[in-house]
């Protein structure tokens, strides 16, 4: 469920953000009060009506910054699941990848585009995905996520989004704050089909110290 606010109406800010040797200015939403004040008159509730994507999580920050440190060849493809505000794409469309980023939400959408016109990101393309009306952009060689699930109705289809757009010979990469528990059905159901190595990375973005695991996905041979 999207809120009804629209990005065109809502106060931006340029916030500038460097993860390893890459320095970006992202414009992001000045204050997420009109949205409380949103929710709070339509009486909604639930993770469901949360605009995910005024907020620059630190699992993105986490997962930009492992990635940055992969040494991932440049000619790989990539593409960013759940995007929200689209960190992670962006900063691999930095450093010279071909990036898709996808999200369900409009303003998502136009924001990721914003800040990629405004960084300059010509390597970076937005194209909307909804996995509960799923049509594969395609498979790519890197598939990325940070937070990529929160509600129960969307484990199955994500699992099959990310099934159906990573290569036979690719990999996945998902992270979340250690006590987001959302993912642990995610990714019992993806140790079928995926072998899965976990990484501890710790952050402190100024309101305390955050763990955050990565996964890496590797689709299982035959």
């Amino acid at each position: 469920m999207e809120n009804n606010l629209r990005l065109d109406e809502l106060s931006l800010t340029p916030s500038p953000l460097r993860i390893g040797d890459i320095r970006l200015e992202l414009l992001t939403v000045e204050t997420i009060d009109p949205f409380i004040e949103a929710l709070e008159e339509n009486e909604s509730t639930g993770l469901s009506a949360f605009p995910y994507w005024v907020k620059i999580w630190e699992a993105a920050i986490a997962l930009a910054a492992h990635l940055s440190e992969q040494n991932l060849d440049s000619n790989q493809t990539v593409i960013e699941l759940g995007a929200g505000m689209g960190v992670v794409g962006l900063f691999l469309a930095a450093s010279g990848h071909d990036v898709t980023l996808t999200d369900y939400e409009d303003n998502a959408l136009k924001l990721m585009q914003k800040n990629a016109e405004r960084n300059h990101l010509e390597t970076a393309s937005i194209q909307k995905l909804d996995w509960h009306h799923y049509e594969s952009p395609g498979r790519y060689d890197i598939v990325c996520g940070a937070e990529l699930v929160y509600r129960q109705e969307d484990i199955r289809p994500a699992l099959e989004a990310v099934r159906s757009v990573v290569k036979p010979d690719g990999t996945v990469y998902l992270a979340h704050d250690v006590k987001r528990l959302s993912l642990i059905e995610f990714l019992a159901e993806a140790g079928k089909d995926f072998e899965i190595g976990h990484t501890g990375k710790s952050l402190d973005m100024g309101s305390g110290k955050k763990e955050i695991i990565i996964h890496t996905m590797k689709p299982a041979a035959g």
